[in-house]
């Protein structure tokens, strides 16, 4: 039994430390445009933006994550999420808005500049 539960452990270890369990990386077919941001009625930051299929393959899902720095380009804060479609077929978009939950009030001004990456793909499986 303890046996069982180390290989669970190891094996649930070994697919944590590698990011994911996807043998291939297609952020880089992923094209993303910022829009303008803006504050919500509860005075978070947001990004939103557009992400658009630049391969030739259908992605069932997509995920990004936003930063925002300081002055100084110290980490204020980030946040993730996947974007508000699935099935994303080849050449087409989809829409996110990433919600900074810790970026209200007086911080917004320390915020001087952000950045978006794609994180995860995942290929739909048809």
């Amino acid at each position: 039994m303890k046996k069982a539960i180390y290989l669970s452990l190891i094996l649930t270890s070994f697919l944590l430390l590698s990011g994911s369990a996807y043998s291939e990386d297609y952020s880089s077919e992923i094209e993303v445009e910022l829009k303008s941001t803006y504050n919500c009625a509860a005075d978070h930051l947001h990004i939103p933006g557009v992400i658009k299929n630049k391969s030739n393959i259908t992605f069932e899902k997509i995920k990004v994550e936003g930063r925002a720095y300081d002055e100084n380009g110290n980490l204020i804060s980030s946040t993730s999420s996947w974007v508000g479609s699935m099935n994303i077929a080849p050449g087409k978009t989809a829409t996110f808005d990433l919600e900074f939950l810790d970026i209200t009030g007086s911080v917004h001004d320390k915020v001087k500049s952000y950045d978006v990456k794609v994180i995860e793909v995942e290929k739909a499986s048809h």
